[in-house]
C-alpha cells in the first residue's frame, strides 16, 4: 500500500517537471556512498517492482508559494547507481 501511494505522489508530481539531466551521468556505476556524500542522508528508501530507489528532497519558495522536488536514485546490482531523475519545480531542483 505504501508503494502505490509513493507511486501516486511521484505521478503526481511529474506534472510539475520530471527530467534527467545530463551532469546526473557522473554518478552512474558509483556506489549509494558517492549520492549520500554529494547530497547527504537520503530521506526515504523504497522498493518499486522489484527495484531499490533512494530519494532526496528539497524545498524552496518560488513566487511565494513553497515548492519542492525529490531526487530518485535507482540502485541496480551491487548497490550500483544505475539511474537517477529528479521531478518537482524546476526552482527546488535547482538545489541539487
Amino acid at each position: 500500500m505504501r508503494g502505490l501511494i509513493l507511486a501516486a505522489a511521484a505521478i503526481s508530481l511529474s506534472g510539475c517537471m520530471t527530467s534527467e539531466f545530463p551532469d546526473s551521468s557522473r554518478l552512474y556505476g558509483q556506489s549509494l556512498d558517492a549520492a549520500r556524500a554529494l547530497y547527504g542522508e537520503y530521506a526515504e528508501n523504497v522498493q518499486l517492482n522489484g527495484k531499490n530507489y533512494y530519494i532526496w528532497r528539497r524545498g524552496d519558495v518560488s513566487e511565494g508559494e513553497q515548492v519542492y522536488c525529490e531526487l530518485w536514485v535507482e540502485l541496480g546490482p551491487r548497490r550500483i547507481i544505475a539511474r537517477r531523475f529528479l521531478q518537482g519545480h524546476p526552482v527546488a531542483c535547482r538545489l541539487f
